[in-house]
């Protein structure tokens, strides 16, 4: 191996997410220059006056880090040996694991069951947190976590993820699978926006509804960019919303930026009651 030329590769690589995060933190603060002139006090009065409610906000989180992670590789040498699964891979970074004696689900809506059969039969199953439960298709789908923080889905990024598919019996068969690894922090911990800063961010693109409430708010780590099977992930705060009508919203902005996320349309979060 040519050491000197991956040594050279690595430089390169280093000095591009550099500057690109360079790039990003100048984008912020423009960005929250456009912001300064609806203040603190003034959200909250035009929220009270959209008759828009919250309660209990995230005021823990002042500061958050970039990270990257390796999509990873997957060897069918170094899976565990189970009698009753049958490995393959699709591609290198997506694995298909099939039950030959499908496995009974207590029950297809409760999240804990969900949760505890992935723990359990899954690989690496400890390190994904439930997602989306799809009746009519008959899976769940589960993204993986770094620590505590959840790595949310979005236009960028499709790794990271477990999928279990069940029978019309209620009974596991298979399960789909990309997993992240050598998850690290880059760059130091950075002052990110607070709830109400995100409110705001939400309010002045008419994405708040009148009436409407806010249920919950967290912070995750949504894709930023990809560098080859690299990726690297921005703090991004999660918004719940219930309008009027009853109808569940969610949004979801990059922390740092203020900027709103795409994200698929398709998934929603399941909340454990």
């Amino acid at each position: 191996m040519d050491w000197n030329k991956t040594k050279s590769i690595f430089i390169g690589v280093f000095l591009i997410l550099n500057i690109f995060l360079y790039s990003q933190y100048l984008k912020a603060y423009s960005e929250a220059q456009k912001v300064q002139p609806l203040g603190q006090n003034d959200i909250e009065e035009r929220l009270k006056e959209e008759g828009i409610t919250y309660a209990g906000l995230p005021n823990n989180i002042e500061k958050a880090q970039y990270i990257s992670a390796k999509v990873k590789t997957y060897s069918l040498d170094e899976l565990p040996k189970n009698n009753n699964q049958q490995y393959q891979l699709s591609s290198d970074s997506e694995l298909v694991v099939t039950f030959k004696e499908p496995i009974k689900l207590i029950s297809t809506k409760q999240p804990t069951t969900l949760k505890d059969f992935v723990r359990q039969y899954v690989y690496e199953g400890t390190s994904f947190e439930l997602w989306e439960i799809n009746e009519e298709l008959r899976t769940a789908t589960f993204s993986q976590r770094f620590n505590e923080y959840i790595l949310y889905h979005n236009k960028y990024s499709k790794n990271g993820y477990v999928k279990i598919h069940w029978n019309a019996n209620g009974e596991v068969f298979m399960y789909e699978q990309s997993l992240f690894e050598k998850v690290e922090v880059i760059e130091q911990q950075k002052g990110i926006l607070s709830p109400l800063q995100i409110l705001r961010v939400l309010y002045t693109k008419n994405l708040l509804k009148t009436d409407s409430h806010i249920a919950s708010m967290r912070l995750g780590y949504s894709t930023l960019m990809q560098l080859t099977q690299t990726q690297v992930f921005t703090p991004t705060w999660e918004v719940r919303v219930r309008t009027a009508e009853g109808e569940e919203e969610q949004y979801f902005v990059n922390a740092i930026q203020g900027k709103v996320i795409e994200f698929k349309p398709d998934i929603e979060e399941v909340v454990e009651e």
